[in-house]
């Protein structure tokens, strides 16, 4: 099982570095990819396409990892800080912009307990041609990811995960 998981996801690897504030912290949205996860991935991106909501859920980033089991975990994309300097927890997705915080954040080293992981990324919403907004995930984790590229199938691989589950997404390969 384990060698069909190597060639599917990679090889469980540590994270390159892990930040002082983040050790032994998880973000408080840590949750797991199962099918209750799923359908609310689903609702959201429902909701997205609303004029109310897609500013609102664009503005979101949330990280993934694989464990050494093949289990999938996500989170919103946390700021580091503590009350009182930041009483709300979410990290606003950047896109190119800095952000005041941006060497605040709780990492996807934070996702595992600074533990091994197979293959991480980002999960966001994006626009299509249409101007629909739909799940879009990557590899992107630059301390699992960066130093040992998975490929393009192992990446599509996760991507499948989440549609077995009734989540339509996209992948980035950038």
């Amino acid at each position: 099982m384990s060698e069909d998981l190597n060639k599917s996801y990679g090889i469980p690897r540590l994270p390159d570095k892990v930040d002082e504030w983040e050790r032994k912290r998880a973000p408080a949205s840590l949750s797991d990819l199962d099918g209750n996860l799923a359908k609310t991935l689903t609702e959201l991106a429902l909701l997205a396409q609303t004029d109310l909501m897609k500013s609102a859920l664009r503005a979101k980033n949330y990280i993934w990892a694989m464990d050494e089991t093949g289990k999938i975990v996500l989170a919103v994309e946390e700021l580091a800080l503590t009350a009182p300097e930041a009483p709300y927890t979410g990290y606003p997705r950047r896109r190119g912009y800095r952000h005041p915080s941006e060497e605040k954040k709780l990492g996807h080293p934070t996702l595992l307990g600074e533990g091994h992981a197979r293959i991480a990324g980002e999960l966001a919403f994006d626009e299509d041609e249409e101007e629909v907004l739909h799940w879009v995930l990557n590899a992107n984790s630059g301390r699992y990811c960066k130093q040992n590229p998975p490929s393009k199938a192992q990446v599509d691989q996760v991507a499948e995960r989440f549609r077995e589950l009734g989540v339509e997404v996209g992948v980035d390969y950038d």
